[in-house]
Formats: structure tokens, sequence, C-alpha cells
């Protein structure tokens, strides 16, 4: 034992094996959903369809919805109020797009209130 050369005798028999490597095929990265930023002109567009998404959807808290309710409901109607009594066809159009946000709030209201019947059944 006295060689460097017989450490082999100790060893057990080795199998020739075929040895590979698996190269995985090139995997497109994730597109991760990032959050525009709110300080340019279309960023600011992309936060607030997000927000009416999420009020609309009905998976929001009650508080939130509420709240959305009594700030952006008492706005609306307020703006659908002056366009009404304002007496000018262009009055027609402020009504048309303020009317927007109150369908979103009934949209996500409706959807929050079947959601909960499902629960019940």
């Amino acid at each position: 034992m006295s060689k460097k050369d017989q450490f082999d005798e100790f060893l057990p028999e080795s199998k020739q094996e075929n040895l590979y490597i698996e190269i995985p095929a090139e995997q497109r990265p994730l597109e991760h959903n990032r959050i525009p930023s709110g300080y340019e002109p279309m960023g600011e567009i992309e936060l607030r369809g997000r927000v009416f998404r999420g009020l609309a959807s009905g998976q929001v808290h009650w508080w939130v919805l509420i709240t959305g309710w009594i700030i952006l409901g008492s706005y609306t109607l307020l703006v659908c109020y002056l366009a009404v009594t304002s007496f000018f066809w262009a009055g027609l159009i402020f009504l048309a797009i303020a009317v927007i946000p109150l369908l979103v709030l009934w949209k996500g209201t409706t959807a929050k209130l079947s959601r909960r019947k499902r629960r019940k059944r």
C-alpha cells in the first residue's frame, strides 16, 4: 500500500455510464404586471383604469365601496346636476362622462352583493 497506484483496489468497480447534460429550452421571462408611474399622463390613465376595474369587480372591501360612493358618487351627482341644469347641449356630453363613475360603482355594488348571496347558499 505504499505505492500511490494501489488505492483502486479499495474502490468498487465502476460501470461505464453515458454522461449527458440536459439543457432546458430557452424560456421567455415572465411578464409581471408592473405598476405604472402616476406622474406620466399614460401612467395616470392606466392607474385610473386599474382603480375602476377593481371597484367594478366587487373584490374590494365594503368600506372602500362605501367611501367610493360617498366621494366619487357625491362628486358625480353634483356634476350631473350641474350638467342637467346648464341648459346647454354641451351639458349632455358632461352628463355622459359624469355617469361613468356611477356605473362603475353600481356594477361593483351589484357584484359585491351577488358574491355575498352566493356565499350564503
